[in-house]
């Protein structure tokens, strides 16, 4: 029969520290260290071809 001590062990501690930790949204970036990617092209006809309904999209965020 298992005592109460062992039971006790299995049980988490409520004062560990968390899994994560909360940052703000800036960083710090030198200019050289900028990538940027100016142009990016949209295949229309192959977002048609596969499915993609952009008519329900744009309908939804009313920018017909």
């Amino acid at each position: 029969m298992a005592s109460s001590s062992s039971i006790q062990e299995n049980v988490p501690s409520t004062q560990e520290a968390p899994a994560y930790e909360i940052r703000g949204r800036t960083m710090s970036l030198e200019e050289w260290e900028l990538n940027v990617q100016v142009e990016s092209p949209v295949d229309f006809i192959s977002l048609a071809h596969h499915g993609c309904k952009l008519r329900d999209i744009y309908h939804a965020q009313d920018l017909n």
